[in-house]
């Protein structure tokens, strides 16, 4: 009978047992009588020629860490291709040794590293493999079946959104010349908005198209029409992009339409964090002026149709101090301002998105560096702890803000 610390040993053995793979597959095959002495002399003659070749390929034959690390790394390539090849099945693994020549194992455990490396590594269309094969293969001929497994799962997904995303741009008529490096997830994004609309024509948008089905859909939310036409596209769908246009789809049902919906959001700020989202055709600086018209009823209303540099400054200050932003700032508003400036912080970013987000484009430069010019003084005047009565920050205020 087994004693319980023999039972606990071999437990540990089981659990522990990170010996290569084709180390496994090798003495199971010898304690099954699957491999006899003749496979073992095959592979002991083989294998120091395939270390050699390796060596050279990666470094010099005439190096012991060479010789050492090629021996490394042909054991990791035969480990590779037998556990793929068998699926973790150490009898199968052991007739394929017996029945095949090391060489060959190794050659397979290559040309899976090489197929791993030409396989996406992120969704992005057209994007161009920079990592040399040879650089590729001197990394990952060092690493493990199950790193392996890992990568290639996440790099077959990537393969299957482009494939999904070139399934969209071929059924809305778009050149795939028309996409470089450009995200797949925007590409089947934009296709599902164009569909959910429900009233634009079957092709990926503009900005200005981007923005008037932004518009609607505020407006009059998605219709009837727009989820048939939804389904019917869906029901073309070739099964295997399934899961990948349904996750997309349910990130736009669920964080984009919300969004979309919420009348408090301002059009021109909205449009500019879904536009990174989305694949617009033709968006560039002479499409800015597109977001410009939807953005220009926030942005006027907000500076009260203001543009110099005093009534802008007072907003960016606001903005800056955590308050609402104001064109004008009585007194007494103005020194509340700097006390909530020294407890809460003054932090220059707000400031930025706002102009980042509706100040109109072609003004957008010429703002930023009227507050990156402006925010190192204002910073030293209003946290200016010396200054108990706040004279000196309300004297710079009044100076260059609006303060009446």
């Amino acid at each position: 009978m087994m004693s319980t610390s023999t039972a606990n040993d071999n437990r540990q053995v089981a659990v522990f047992d990170d010996r290569p793979f084709f180390e496994k597959a090798l003495i199971y095959g010898v304690r099954n009588r699957i491999i006899d002495q003749a496979t073992i002399d095959r592979i002991q003659h083989d294998a120091p020629k395939g270390m050699v070749q390796i060596a050279e390929h990666f470094g010099t034959q005439y190096l012991r860490p060479n010789i050492e690390e090629a021996r490394v790394r042909i054991v990791r390539l035969v480990s590779l291709y037998l556990e793929e090849f068998s699926g973790g099945d150490l009898a199968q693994a052991a007739r394929s040794l017996r029945d095949n020549s090391f060489l060959s194992h190794s050659r397979g455990g290559s040309d899976l590293l090489k197929r791993l490396w030409a396989m996406p590594e992120d969704s992005s269309i057209g994007l161009l493999v920079n990592r040399s094969q040879k650089s590729f293969l001197a990394d990952w001929s060092l690493r493990t079946p199950d790193e392996y497994r890992q990568v290639l799962e996440q790099r077959r997904g990537n393969q299957l959104t482009i494939s999904a995303a070139l399934w969209f741009a071929d059924r809305l008529g778009l050149p795939r010349a028309a996409m470089v490096t450009v995200a797949a997830e925007s590409v089947i994004r934009s296709g599902l908005l164009v569909h959910l609309d429900g009233r634009s024509a079957f092709a990926f948008p503009n900005a200005a198209e981007f923005a008037a089905m932004l518009s609607r859909l505020r407006n009059k939310g998605v219709t009837g029409k727009g989820r048939k036409r939804l389904q019917e596209i869906l029901k073309d769908l070739p099964p295997a992009f399934e899961p990948v246009v349904a996750h997309e789809l349910g990130r736009l049902e669920t964080e984009d339409l919300r969004k979309i919906g919420d009348p408090a959001r301002p059009l021109g700020e909205l449009m500019r964090e879904l536009e990174p989202l989305y694949f617009l055709r033709d968006f560039g600086p002479e499409d800015a002026g597109h977001f410009d018209a939807v953005a220009a009823t926030d942005w006027h209303r907000i500076t009260d149709g203001k543009t110099d540099d005093s009534s802008l400054l007072t907003i960016f200050v606001c903005l800056a101090a955590g308050n609402p932003a104001r064109p004008t700032l009585t007194r007494s508003a103005a020194r509340t301002l700097i006390s909530r400036a020294r407890s809460g912080g003054f932090r220059k970013s707000p400031a930025v998105d706002f102009i980042r987000t509706l100040a109109p484009y072609t003004m957008q430069e010429d703002l930023e560096a009227l507050w990156n010019e402006f925010f190192p003084e204002a910073e030293t005047y209003l946290l200016d702890a010396s200054d108990t009565t706040l004279a000196d920050a309300l004297s710079f205020l009044r100076e260059h803000c609006n303060v009446v």
